[in-house]
């Protein structure tokens, strides 16, 4: 898929002490960890290449440009794509430190990335902002954010180009008043009708045809990050997305996608088959009251996909024997996780409440309260005698 072959290598070594250089996101560089030294390299900002759905890619791609090695987690079975000298102490996923050299390749190389924008440090201030308004957040998060164990991961996701034309078959609803009859029965028992204006709905049968161009219909190329945990870093800025070339991945890890692009698709189609159905119910409503929507047949054509990367920042950990994961978008460092309370904090919060209470009901007695409370009591029995 891409255009870099697997024996044109892009030079890393710094020219000032001859180290691998990575890629620094404060200056969309690259910079040496050893001795600082930048260097610039050529973004090409053309449009990434996207690729008939009607031919699968391949299920192997070396030309990503740079020497790249594949391992595996032991434990939860993410697969993680490395170039040059990039290593992973533990994965960042489960947290597990049984990472082994996987025998699968690379797999397909991408046609894009928005690369990533925020250091890690940065993507630490990021994460004590967020822990700030979460007081009874647990102590092992806590320790973990200031450790500052966040691993940056670029995590695949399919996107789809699809031009939609849609039938649809529904009905509209048009309301009108009238006065309708009721009975009344008044006090002697004598039965009368009486009108009232009530608002009824006329329905009429709808038919229509809609055509809809749909750009960047993504869908996440693994399952392994909870959906809801995803969804609360997007989005990203898609006018960012840059062709892919191997400096952006220099020092991160790119996480190999488990979904096929076929069953990308499927999810993709679904995506704008419900789509077109609230367009189809947007346009009924454009001359009616209420709609129903009954069928909707709906033809994808041209459609075509490509492989693009978004930076993360993954900070895992463990509570109460779980798995824990915190998000943090290496774009514009929005934060999404699992913050779980601690019933300790929890507990000693509600001690001090209980505590400043007893204290001021004390300073009130103190200072005569007692005397107030037993008139008021005496004031209430008397009258109550």
């Amino acid at each position: 898929m891409s255009e870099f072959s697997s024996v044109r290598y892009t030079p890393f070594s710094c020219p000032a002490c001859g180290g691998r250089m990575v890629f620094d996101p404060a200056s969309q560089q690259l910079k040496c960890p050893y001795c600082g030294a930048l260097r610039p390299f050529q973004i090409t900002r053309e449009t990434p290449n996207e690729y008939d759905i009607r031919f699968a890619p391949p299920s192997e791609d070396a030309a990503w440009g740079d020497e790249t090695r594949t391992v595996r987690c032991g434990k939860c079975a993410a697969e993680l794509v490395l170039t040059g000298e990039t290593s992973l102490a533990s994965c960042p996923f489960c947290g597990a430190e049984a990472m082994a050299a996987s025998e699968s390749g690379s797999g397909i190389a991408p046609e894009g990335l928005v690369p990533f924008c925020l250091t890690r440090v940065q993507a630490q201030d990021s994460l004590r902002q967020w822990l700030l308004g979460r007081i009874f957040v647990t102590g092992a998060l806590r320790k973990q954010v200031a450790a500052g164990r966040l691993t940056g991961v670029y995590l695949p996701h399919w996107t789809y180009v699809d031009e939609a034309e849609s039938v649809y078959q529904g009905k509209a609803g048009r309301h009108y008043e009238t006065d309708l009859p009721f009975t009344v029965t008044d006090r002697d028992g004598k039965e009368r009708t009486e009108t009232s204006r009530q608002q009824l709905t006329r329905w009429e049968v709808a038919t229509g045809r809609l055509s809809e161009r749909y750009d960047d219909v993504m869908i996440p190329g693994s399952d392994r990050l909870p959906t809801e945990l995803m969804n609360g870093i997007l989005p990203y800025h898609m006018s960012r997305l840059a062709r892919y070339t191997p400096e952006y991945v220099a020092g991160f890890a790119c996480e190999k996608p488990d979904l096929d692009v076929q069953e990308g698709w499927k999810q993709a189609q679904g995506k704008v088959d419900r789509r077109m159905a609230e367009l189809a119910e947007r346009e009924i409503l454009t001359h009616a009251d209420e709609a129903k929507v009954q069928q909707v047949e709906t033809s994808h054509n041209s459609v075509r996909y490509k492989l693009v990367l978004l930076p993360a920042y993954l900070l895992t950990f463990r509570f109460r024997k779980k798995v824990r994961q915190v998000l943090v978008n290496g774009e514009n460092g929005r934060v999404a996780g699992h913050a779980p309370l601690s019933p300790l904090r929890i507990g000693f919060a509600a001690l001090l409440a209980l505590a400043a209470l007893g204290a001021l009901v004390w300073r009130f007695m103190a200072q005569g309260g007692s005397e107030y409370m037993l008139y008021d009591f005496g004031r209430a029995l008397t009258a109550y005698l």
